[in-house]
């Protein structure tokens, strides 16, 4: 059996085929009181052990990204398996921006002053270190500075458009 290319496909159809690759949900956090931000995002990942540091990719248009360049911090918040709500509430799915997106919730600041979730498997307080232009999306490399985990969550995930927990 051999696997055909297909030389050209529309944004819809990369959209489509990503739907099948798992991933951790998340909440990127940015600003302080009353300018905080965040959106739900699966693009995400650790870079670095030595130093610690962790990428997310954030697009462009989001409410985040810009405070996220001018405070030069984000925490990446892990979700656990009961926040499929929040993370509903934080792609924008209520209509809801800015500051009233933190009204549910328990929320902490550890290093940079960016919103930490209490209940997250585990939090990573970042001070950005760089940024990749990446089409509709920037690439933000964050130095972990502070971090919180909660062994006993289980991770919310997000495949073929749905929130799962996975099996063990």
């Amino acid at each position: 059996m051999s696997i055909q290319e297909i030389p050209v496909f529309s944004s819809t159809e990369f959209r489509t085929a990503m739907r099948n690759v798992p991933g951790a949900v998340s909440i990127v956090t940015t600003g302080t009181r009353p300018g905080r931000h965040g959106l739900t995002l699966t693009a995400g990942c650790s870079l670095s052990t030595e130093p610690s540091s962790v990428l997310v990719c954030v697009n462009k248009s989001a409410g985040a990204h810009d405070t996220i360049k001018r405070s030069g911090s984000f925490c990446w918040n892990i979700l656990a398996a009961h926040h499929a709500a929040l993370a509903q509430k934080f792609a924008g799915q209520d209509g809801s921006k800015g500051d009233i997106r933190f009204s549910e919730g328990l929320w902490r600041e550890l290093a940079t002053g960016a919103p930490s979730l209490v209940e997250a498997v585990c939090s990573f307080d970042c001070r950005l270190s760089d940024s990749y232009d990446a089409g509709s999306h920037t690439i933000f490399v964050g130095a972990v500075v502070a971090q919180a985990t909660n062994v006993d969550r289980e991770p919310l995930v997000y495949v073929k458009g749905e929130f799962m927990v996975p099996r063990r």
